[in-house]
């Protein structure tokens, strides 16, 4: 038991870096090139200031040289961020037949207010639909440790540029 303990312990730092299973929902319109299997988002759930990393694992019934991605982001039902993107910045290009990723990252802002949100994420390779993904999930509030942490680090950084900038002008007198 002893020595599986450590390779347990390695199997859940493992599942941990990766992120978190995330629902999510088919949304295309028709037949598509990738069939989906899972949607991951790290963190989940997402705090003001995070930078939300979507990764979607699917097969690709053919090899593709490129494409778009669409995000829409809604909060409260309400459309509050749309982006288009080049497939082959979101993925491995030319994307293989067989199994691939796309990824997508976005910052939420410090000001992102907690709450229900869902995210569309739509890729196409001009009137072909790729897949179609719907994935809701939650903004929380900033722990009070996380704010202080925040703080902490804002105001060291300025005590060492004031530092750094009175050194300067000792040195240039």
């Amino acid at each position: 038991m002893i020595a599986t303990r450590p390779r347990l312990v390695l199997l859940l730092l493992v599942v941990a870096a990766v992120g978190t299973h995330a629902e999510w929902k088919d949304c295309s319109t028709g037949p598509t090139v990738f069939k989906v299997s899972d949607v991951t988002l790290d963190p989940n759930p997402v705090k003001p200031g995070d930078l939300a990393k979507f990764v979607i694992q699917a097969e690709s019934s053919k090899e593709l040289r490129g494409g778009s991605v669409q995000m829409i982001v809604h909060y409260a039902g309400m459309p509050i961020w749309t982006q288009m993107d080049n497939l082959c910045d979101k993925a491995d290009c030319p994307v293989k037949q067989g199994p691939t990723q796309v990824r997508y990252s976005q910052l939420f802002p410090g000001i992102t207010p907690p709450g229900s949100y869902t995210v569309t994420l739509d890729g196409h390779a001009g009137a072909e639909q790729l897949f179609c993904v719907t994935v809701p999930f939650q903004v929380v509030p900033p722990q009070a440790a996380d704010v202080a942490a925040g703080w902490e680090a804002a105001l060291g950084e300025a005590a060492r540029q004031q530092a750094l900038t009175t050194h300067r002008k000792r040195l240039a007198a």
